[in-house]
C-alpha cells in the first residue's frame, strides 16, 4: 500500500473555501446510497453550534502535476460535509429540536455564532496519493478493529427519522432514570441501552403492552417515519415518568424494580392509570384507563412487596407467579402480561 495517512485538523471555513474554488470533491464512487434526512442534518449542525464533537472525515489528496493544484476527495464523511455546506449556503433552517436555535439559518445566526461555526475544527485523516484499492483496504482494516453493532446501535445508524430523534432526545431529557435511578447502567448506555428502553416506552404508549425484542422495535421505527403523534406521546411519557420519579424514585433506585424489564412494566401500569393504554397483546381485560392512581402510601407498600419478592431465592406466596415471570424471557408477551398485571394491581385504584 503506497500511501501515507496523516491526521490533521481543518476549520469549517477551509472546507467551504475548497468547495467554492472546486478543489473539494464529494466522491460518488464511495458515497453511501442513503441520503441524510433533514432530522440528521439538523442534529449535526446543532452539535456544531453547541461545540460538541463530531466524527472525523477521511480525505484522499493528490496534486495535479499540470495545474500544480491540490485535489481533495472526500471518501468518508460526505453526508456531514454536504449538510455543513448546505447550511452555510442557507439551504435549510434549524428545527424546533434545536431549542434556542430553532428557525435559524446561517444568515440569521448572530455574527458571533457565525464566526464560531466557521471556526469549528474537524479532524481529518488525509490519505495521500491513495488508489481506490488503498482506500478500500483502509476501511476494511478499520472495520476489522471495531466491535459489531448491537441492534440499538444499528437502528440509530440506519434510521434518520423524526421518530428516531424523538426517542433519542427523550432518553437524553430523562437522564435522571439512568444517572440517578440506575435503570440502565453506564456501560449499557454506551451501547445505546437508554434509547432502546425509551423506544419500548414509546411503543407502550402507541400500541399498549406487546411482545418486545429487536424485531418489534425495528418495526416500530419503520411504522413511525414522520411521527405526527410526537407531541402527544411526549406529553404522556413526561407526565408518567414525572409521577414515577417524584414519588417513587428513591424506592426504585434501591431495589430490583430499577431493572429495565421491571421498570418498563411499572411504567406501563402507571401509564394506564394516568392516561389509558391500548389492549396491545394482553390477554387480560384491561380496566378503564385514565382513572388515576391509588394513594401513594398504598402504592409504595405494594411496590416494596414486589421488590422484596424479586430478591427472594425461592418464589412463594402471592408473588410467586410474578417472580417466575420475571425470571423467564422478559420479551415475551406471556411473561410481560403477568408482570404488568401485578404492577397494575399495585398502582390502579380499587
Amino acid at each position: 500500500m503506497a500511501t501515507d495517512s496523516i491526521l490533521e485538523q481543518f476549520r469549517i471555513h477551509d472546507f467551504l473555501s475548497w468547495h467554492d474554488n472546486g478543489s473539494l470533491k464529494l466522491n460518488p464512487d464511495f458515497q453511501r446510497r442513503e441520503v441524510w434526512r433533514p432530522e440528521a442534518k439538523n442534529y449535526l449542525i446543532d452539535s456544531i453550534l453547541r461545540r460538541m464533537p463530531i466524527p472525523k472525515v477521511y480525505i484522499r489528496t493528490s496534486v495535479d502535476p499540470r495545474t500544480r493544484k491540490s485535489k481533495r476527495e472526500v471518501v468518508d464523511g460526505q453526508q456531514r460535509l454536504r449538510a455543513i455546506i448546505q447550511f452555510a449556503e442557507d439551504e435549510f433552517a434549524l428545527t424546533r429540536r434545536s431549542g434556542e436555535f430553532a428557525g435559524m439559518r446561517y444568515s440569521t445566526l448572530p455574527e458571533e455564532l457565525q464566526s464560531e461555526f466557521l471556526e469549528y475544527p474537524i479532524a481529518v485523516d488525509t490519505l495521500q496519493n491513495a488508489t481506490d484499492s488503498d482506500v478500500l483496504e483502509v476501511f476494511a482494516r478499520l472495520n476489522s478493529y471495531t466491535v459489531s453493532l448491537n441492534p440499538a446501535e444499528k437502528r440509530h445508524a440506519k434510521f434518520q427519522t423524526a421518530f428516531k430523534w424523538s426517542v433519542h432526545e427523550a432518553a437524553r431529557d430523562w437522564k435522571i432514570l439512568w444517572e440517578d435511578l440506575g435503570v440502565v447502567s453506564g456501560r449499557d448506555r454506551l451501547r445505546m441501552g437508554d434509547d432502546s428502553l425509551m423506544s419500548e416506552m414509546f411503543s407502550v404508549i402507541l400500541k399498549g403492552v406487546t411482545d418486545g425484542g429487536s424485531t418489534a422495535i425495528d418495526r416500530l421505527y419503520m411504522e413511525n417515519d414522520e411521527f405526527p403523534e410526537e407531541d402527544v406521546v411526549r406529553g404522556i411519557l413526561d407526565s408518567t415518568l414525572g409521577a414515577i420519579v417524584a414519588d417513587y424514585g428513591s424506592l426504585i433506585a434501591s431495589t430490583p424494580l430499577k431493572r429495565s424489564p421491571q421498570f418498563l412494566m411499572l411504567f406501563s401500569a402507571f401509564c394506564h392509570g394516568l392516561h389509558g393504554l391500548r389492549q396491545g397483546g394482553l390477554g387480560l381485560e384491561l380496566p378503564p384507563g385514565g382513572q388515576g392512581l391509588r394513594d401513594s402510601a398504598d402504592i409504595r407498600s405494594s411496590l416494596t412487596g414486589l421488590a422484596a419478592a424479586l430478591s427472594e431465592d425461592t418464589p412463594s406466596g402471592e408473588y410467586a407467579e410474578f417472580v417466575l415471570a420475571s425470571r423467564g424471557s422478559t420479551q415475551r408477551i406471556s411473561t410481560r402480561a403477568v408482570r404488568f398485571g401485578y404492577y397494575l394491581r399495585a398502582v390502579y385504584p380499587s
